[in-house]
C-alpha cells in the first residue's frame, strides 16, 4: 500500500454546493430467482452501507446495472433504496443512449425522492462536447437535482476536458464530476488539474463542484483523497472502506490489514468481468442475489474460487 498524496482541498468534510462529497457507495442490485430486483437484499445493502458510515449511496449506475431495468422496475429500486437509506443521501444513476429517455430517468428518480443524479455519455459512437453540453443541460431543465458527471473515456470513447467542466459548472446543475483514477493512457489522477480549473472561474463555480475519483484499485492503493470516493466495492465492504477512507482523511497511510484485504479484493475482481464479478463477491459476502442479467455471464468457477480465496482472509 503506497503512500497518499493527499490535495490540499481533500481534507474538507463537504463542499456547500455539492451533495457528491465523501465515500459514495454504489451497490449491486440483488436479483431473485426469477431474475426480478430484490428489493429485500437492496435495502440490506443501503441499510448497511449507510449503518458503516458512507456519505450517501448511488443506485442503477454501472455496479447496480440499471441498463437492465425497464422504467417500473428502476422506479421500484429507487423507492426501496430511498426508504433503505434513511437521511442519508440517495443518488440515482440516469445513463441512456437517448437523451429523451435520460429525462425521463431523471423526473423519474426526482419523484421517487433522490438527491442527486449521476450521468454518463453513453452512445452508439463517442459524443463531442457540443453534445455533451446540450445533454447536460437536458437533464438540468429536466430536474432540479444536482448532476455529477461519470467521466468514462475507456467505455464511452470520450474524455471530459477541464475547459468544458468548467462551462457547464457555470452554466447547469452540475455539481460534481466522477473521474477515473487511473486509466492505462493517464498518468495519475487529474485532481490538482480539474481543481486549478474550476478554481481559475472563480468561487461561485469552484464551491459547489465534487471532484471525485473512481477505481477500486488505485483507490486502496495510493489514489488522493479528492472530495469524493466513487465505489462499488464499498457497498459490500462498507465497514473497511470507511476506515480506509478515514485513515486516508487523516494522513494515517500505513498499511492495516483491513486495507490489504481491501485492496487485495479489488484486485481479485478485477480478473473477472465486472457487474457479474460484484454479483458472485456478494453471494460469497452472503447477500441474496443470482447472477446479473444477460448478456453478463456468471463468473466461471476459477473465477469464484479468486475472489472465495480473498473473501476467506478478511480480518
Amino acid at each position: 500500500m503506497g503512500g497518499a498524496l493527499v490535495t490540499a482541498r481533500a481534507g474538507r468534510a463537504a463542499l456547500p454546493g455539492t451533495p457528491f462529497t465523501g465515500l459514495l457507495a454504489y451497490p449491486i442490485t440483488p436479483l431473485d430467482d426469477d431474475g426480478d430486483p430484490d428489493l429485500g437484499a437492496l435495502g440490506g445493502l443501503v441499510d448497511a452501507a449507510t449503518r458503516a458510515g458512507v456519505d450517501g449511496v448511488v443506485v442503477l449506475a454501472s455496479s447496480g446495472d440499471g441498463r437492465a431495468f425497464d422504467e417500473a422496475e428502476r422506479d421500484r429500486v429507487v423507492r426501496a433504496a430511498r426508504e433503505a437509506a434513511g437521511a442519508a443521501p440517495l443518488h440515482v444513476a440516469v445513463s441512456a443512449p437517448v437523451t429523451r429517455q435520460v429525462v425521463r430517468s431523471a423526473r423519474a428518480a426526482e419523484r421517487a425522492g433522490a438527491d442527486g443524479l449521476l450521468l454518463a455519455p453513453f452512445s452508439y459512437a463517442p459524443l463531442v462536447d457540443a453534445e455533451i453540453a446540450a445533454l447536460v443541460r437536458a437533464v438540468g431543465q429536466a430536474s432540479a437535482l444536482p448532476l455529477c458527471f461519470y467521466n468514462k473515456p475507456v467505455q464511452t470513447g470520450y474524455d471530459l476536458t477541464p475547459e468544458l467542466l468548467v462551462e457547464v459548472a457555470a452554466t447547469t446543475t452540475l455539481r460534481g464530476v466522477k473521474d477515473p483514477a487511473a486509466l492505462p493512457t493517464r498518468r495519475g489522477t487529474r485532481v490538482e488539474a480539474l481543481r486549478d480549473a474550476l478554481g481559475a472561474a472563480g468561487p461561485d463555480v469552484d464551491g459547489r463542484v465534487s471532484v471525485g475519483l473512481s477505481g477500486d484499485v488505485p483507490l486502496t492503493a495510493d489514489a488522493p483523497l479528492a472530495d469524493a470516493w466513487h465505489t462499488g466495492l464499498a457497498a459490500l465492504a462498507p465497514a473497511e472502506y470507511v476506515a480506509l477512507r478515514r485513515a486516508r482523511a487523516a494522513c494515517d497511510v500505513g498499511p492495516t490489514p483491513q486495507g490489504a484485504w481491501l485492496h487485495d479484493l479489488a484486485v481479485a475482481l478485477g480478473t473477472v468481468r465486472p457487474v457479474a464479478g460484484l454479483h458472485a463477491l456478494a453471494t460469497l459476502l452472503g447477500v441474496r442475489t443470482g447472477p446479473p442479467r444477460g448478456p453478463w455471464l456468471p463468473v466461471p468457477p476459477d473465477g469464484v474460487e479468486r475472489l472465495r480465496e480473498v473473501v476467506e482472509r478478511r480480518p
